[in-house]
């Protein structure tokens, strides 16, 4: 009998050194779909960039280009002197342990000429971190493969009984955030833990 590996991961290997890429979407009709990926670990604090994103009208054989104007963010997370929590954006000088607590956010911008109804944006999870239960907004779909995304949390059946799925095997985080109007900016973050 053959065992399937549920939480096998098509992801190869990070290469390059940049914290983050940020990968193209697609907006049909009034959806807009966004993808940013997170590497390690050679950090930067915060990288700029354009997702270009397709527009189709319906019944309609052309198409336009579109933009969401997109910055993906990392902080680690530490207390200061009064206990009380800050961020430290992450840059070329910090160095990262076993056990450190990063928060991730991503600000997407609705640079279209219309409002977006619906703007799903996807965040994935660097292999060598582990996601946290800090996930704003709540609600996010989660998936252990990139590919299939369900409302978190994740379950599966083990031995024939319902389990939730352990945070570790996340590869990505997303979100169906509505109404984007022009030039509004949505925000989205989770924390992971440094493996």
């Amino acid at each position: 009998m053959k065992k399937n590996n549920q939480f096998a991961s098509p992801f190869s290997t990070w290469s390059g050194h940049r914290l983050f890429q940020v990968v193209a979407g697609t907006l049909i009709g009034a959806m807009v779909v966004t993808q940013a990926s997170a590497m390690l670990p050679t950090p930067e604090q915060a990288v700029d960039g354009s997702a270009t994103v397709q527009a189709t009208a319906n019944q309609a054989s052309n198409s336009s280009a579109q933009a969401v104007n997109s910055k993906i963010t990392a902080s680690l997370v530490s207390t200061d002197a009064n206990g009380q929590e800050v961020l430290v954006p992450v840059n070329e000088s910090t160095r990262l342990q076993s056990g450190n607590v990063l928060e991730y956010q991503g600000y997407f911008t609705n640079t279209n000429a219309d409002r977006v109804r619906k703007m799903t944006v996807t965040m994935s999870i660097p292999e060598q971190v582990e996601l946290m239960k800090t996930v704003s907004p709540e609600f996010p779909y989660g998936s252990v493969d990139g590919n299939s995304f369900s409302r978190m949390p994740l379950r599966t059946r083990v031995n024939n009984q319902l389990q939730d799925v352990d945070l570790k095997y996340y590869k990505a985080v997303r979100w169906d955030l509505e109404g984007v109007g022009l030039n509004d900016t949505v925000a989205v973050k989770y924390r992971a833990r440094v493996k």
